[in-house]
């Protein structure tokens, strides 16, 4: 499959806040650092991570989004990390987990806030030593990836109330990017009509 061709272009806004992400960003491309995005749900975090991906040199490497709320922890952990045959009930075969999918493109940890504890240590070990095990399994698997991760939480006040590891935070929050509520640019508003107006334009083969 072609990778879809997601560009700066693709970020609409020129506001002043909108500025400053388009400089975060241009800083964080050609660098391995572990990106953290913050905003309110529906900013457009999850576009500002392919962004990041598919301008980058990893661009034509897998992308591959990792949703913490997406399912129960435990089938959340397999999901990332794989597991062994035998490692639980159903595990009736090896299977490769998402970060191994997405060995040397980038992984996006959406939701970052709702993971739980036990797999907050893990991904912790992930991020220290760029290697991990299956569950159920005794050797170390290591992998190439980048790490974007994504939250519309306030995780300082979940590390305050104990709901966030501490260190696993400082380790996300490396370079962050604040994604700004569409509130706080209205300026953007014309911009982002005339957008979408030409999107579904082409999309219906319609005259604005």
């Amino acid at each position: 499959a072609m990778a879809p061709t997601v560009q700066f272009d693709t970020i609409v806004g020129e506001s002043p806040s909108m500025q400053e992400v388009y400089r975060l960003v241009e800083r964080v491309l050609n660098t391995n650092a572990t990106v953290l995005l913050t905003g309110e749900s529906g900013t457009g975090k999850d576009l500002i991570a392919k962004v990041i991906h598919y301008v980058s040199d990893r661009g034509a490497r897998p992308f591959i989004n990792i949703t913490s709320s997406a399912m129960p922890e435990h089938l959340l952990e397999s999901e990332m990390f794989g597991h062994e045959r035998g490692a639980f009930t159903d595990a009736r075969q090896q299977k490769r987990g998402l970060l191994e999918q997405a060995d040397e493109g980038t992984v996006f940890l959406d939701e970052i806030g709702e993971m739980m504890p036990a797999l907050q240590s893990k991904l912790l070990r992930f991020l220290e030593e760029k290697a991990y095990r299956r569950v159920g399994g005794m050797a170390d698997i290591g992998v190439d990836v980048r790490v974007i991760a994504a939250t519309n939480r306030n995780l300082e006040e979940q590390v305050r109330s104990g709901k966030f590891r501490e260190d696993l935070y400082y380790r996300l929050n490396v370079l962050r990017v604040e994604v700004p509520p569409l509130r706080e640019r209205l300026e953007d508003l014309p911009l982002l009509a005339q957008h979408f107006t030409e999107m579904f334009a082409r999309e219906f083969k319609r005259p604005v």
